[in-house]
């Protein structure tokens, strides 16, 4: 072998030497990652090489031990058994695990160390075994009146026939509760369990005679009088009679340090006695609201209020204070629950509200329409629209039916009048469309009549029917509006209350253009006679004209709206017999002529030049001789009108001379 390959190989040996525990310890900790260091405990427990569950486990088995476990305890000639568990023993498992996977967790090099440590040295977590005071505080009085005849007493207030009694402390015998407290909690650290003698001795009262005598009094003061609880919003008062009183009554000596004597109420019995209240103060929320004082034309703000519930510790609180004062009355308190949509906050930035338009419009009095007009204004009445909402008229109304109140009333349709359910109500229509206008609010759609209607503004006013036309505006204030309507027998008048920011409004009408004659039309209507004639439409001109709506700001600005609309024309409508229609193909019929007191001859020509077939009937006996062959009668009385060819029965009168006198005899 060369001498240098020898050299080499001598040098390796003590390096390979040096390398293996580090290779060694490097295979151990990547095989034993997400276990616990070698030669880790806890409370004789050894938790090296566990994983965290198998750890947690073992802790846990082990505190079920110690909470299972029995402790004797004896006072006097008295011994209580009692596992751990009853008072809440615990251990924190899963942190003491992790205490445990903290050590021996170094860098690789330090690490190195502690894992050539960890075949030798032991590390030990502490275990801290917690229980829970308060219910072991309660066991250890429990005991103490179980075990002890004639315990210390602190007093107590005694009520009889409604009033309250003194019960002074005494000396007895006793144990004191915080040695003991330690005592047990050093026993319950391991599972070497011994009796534990507690020990007894005199004890002295904490209270005095003067904190019984106070609290005397001060129980006296709760129930010896009614007290009264108002609340304004909802309007509501309950009063608690003594005996009430007494019944919610309740006094406690609490053995804290120091010991005190505690009376009051029993938020359980009070609850008890709101109990047939609840119904009247638990309300839901309550929305601020416009309240319209039309008479003075001005809004007031009636506050909203969040709902209302019933919180029996804050009454209590108030009971006990208003029975303490003289006059033995108070405030009844109640929580806030969920608030309104609509709070008292965003109301009062509305504010001031009043009259920003009325407009009022005159009508006929005792039509059906008029009935529809104030079901419509009946159901309006009262409407708000929220700041930047659109309000539509038919949205809001709907369709109008008999089950609605609505009645058949003349409507236009195609020029004509037609009788549908809820007609006429374009009258409420143009009135709103007014208070819109001169309350300079955003005009989203309207639409006139066709024809002009002279007991309306011209061209502003607004026609409706279900579902078109409509009428919509748009608030583009920052307040409410509240729509508010009235009527007589003869008007409808209707008023928007709010805020639109100081605008002014005021309406400048042009002039006619474009204007059209209304014509004759005749229209045949058989219960008419020639010649007859009756108005039904007096017509009116067609034209077209402009309105503009001249606003002023408050900013002293002024900006100008306009609508322009044409009216068709309305012709003059004339009914007449159907022959005198234009065009008409019906011949007219034949105005009978008064032929009586003519002699035959003429009375037969007027007739037969008239169109008519006279007919000579039987004479008639006349008296005088002047009437012999003058007409007496005719069957048709002159005027009335029969068809041509028609037949005219006349009688002619016929004269008879009397015989003459028979002769005179001679005396």
């Amino acid at each position: 072998m060369p001498r240098r390959l020898r050299i080499a190989l001598l040098s390796a040996i003590p390096v390979t030497v040096l390398l293996l525990p580090v290779l060694a310890y490097a295979l151990d900790r990547a095989i034993t990652n997400g276990e616990i260091a070698r030669n880790v405990t806890a409370a004789g427990i050894d938790l090296g090489g566990l994983g965290r569950a198998d750890a947690v486990a073992a802790l846990e088995a082990y505190e079920l031990d110690l909470a299972t476990t029995p402790l004797v305890l004896r006072i006097k000639e008295q011994e209580f058994t009692v596992p751990p568990a009853e008072f809440g023993l615990d251990i924190d498992a899963e942190s003491l695990v992790d205490a445990a996977f903290e050590q021996r967790r170094g860098g690789f090099f330090s690490g190195f160390f502690e894992w050539v440590g960890s075949f030798s040295d032991e590390i030990v977590i502490p275990v801290q075994v917690g229980h829970d005071g308060d219910r072991l505080a309660e066991l250890l009085d429990t005991w103490e009146r179980e075990a002890i005849d004639d315990p210390a007493y602190e007093g107590a207030v005694i009520v009889r026939g409604g009033r309250a009694l003194p019960d002074y402390p005494r000396e007895g015998e006793g144990i004191r509760t915080e040695e003991a407290q330690a005592v047990v909690a050093a026993a319950i650290q391991t599972l070497q369990r011994q009796p534990i003698v507690i020990p007894t001795l005199v004890l002295q009262p904490e209270l005095r005679p003067d904190d019984i005598d106070a609290a005397v009094e001060r129980a006296n003061g709760l129930i010896g009088s009614p007290v009264t609880l108002r609340s304004e919003d909802p309007e509501f008062e309950v009063t608690f009679t003594p005996e009430q009183l007494t019944e919610a009554f309740f006094v406690e000596v609490a053995s804290n340090s120091p010991v005190t004597i505690d009376t009051g109420f029993d938020p359980v019995a009070v609850a008890g006695l709101l109990r047939p209240h609840r119904s009247a103060l638990e309300l839901p929320p309550r929305n601020a609201e416009f309240l319209v004082d039309e008479k003075n034309e001005v809004v007031r703000l009636r506050p909203g209020r969040s709902q209302t519930l019933l919180d029996v510790d804050l009454v209590v609180e108030a009971l006990t204070e208003a029975a303490l004062d003289d006059e033995g009355i108070g405030e009844l308190p109640l929580a806030e629950g969920r608030p309104p949509d609509f709070t008292t906050e965003e109301a009062e930035a509305m504010l001031p509200m009043g009259k920003v338009s009325s407009f009022t419009t005159n009508h006929g009095c005792c039509e059906p329409r008029v009935s529809n007009i104030h079901t419509m204004a009946d159901f309006v009445d009262g409407a708000v629209v929220r700041p930047g909402a659109t309000f539509s008229l038919n949205d809001y109304v709907g369709e109008r039916t008999t089950e609605k109140g609505y009645v058949p009333a003349p409507t236009i349709i195609s020029g004509d009048l037609e009788d549908t359910i809820g007609g006429g109500v374009s009258q409420f229509a143009t009135t709103m469309y007014n208070a819109v206008f001169y309350g300079c609010y955003e005009d989203i759609d309207h639409s006139p009549h066709s024809f002009y209607i002279s007991r309306y503004p011209e061209v502003n006013e607004a026609t409706v029917s279900w579902r078109q036309p409509d009428l919509i505006f748009r608030n583009d204030s920052d307040a409410f509006i509240i729509i508010k309507t009235s009527y007589t027998g003869t008007s409808i008048t209707i008023t928007f209350y709010g805020n639109n920011g100081g605008r002014t409004c005021e309406r400048r009408l042009g002039e006619r253009t474009s204007i059209t004659t209304p014509a004759d039309v005749y229209r045949a209507n058989s219960a008419l006679d020639p010649g007859e004639q009756r108005v039904v439409e007096s017509g009116f001109s067609g034209f077209t004209n402009t309105v503009t709506r001249v606003i002023a700001h408050d900013d002293g600005n002024v900006t100008e709206e306009q609508w322009s609309w044409r009216y068709r024309k309305q012709d003059r409508i004339i009914e007449v017999h159907p022959c005198e229609v234009p065009d008409s193909e019906v011949a007219c019929p034949i105005k009978v002529p008064a032929v009586v007191g003519q002699s035959q001859a003429a009375a037969v020509d007027s007739l037969v030049s008239a169109g008519l077939v006279a007919n000579v009937g039987n004479p008639v006996e006349v008296a005088d001789a002047a009437q012999d062959g003058i007409v007496q009668s005719q069957s048709v009385e002159p005027g009335e009108f029969l068809e041509a060819g028609s037949t005219v029965t006349i009688r002619v009168g016929h004269f008879t001379a009397p015989p003459p006198p028979p002769p005179e005899e001679e005396a």
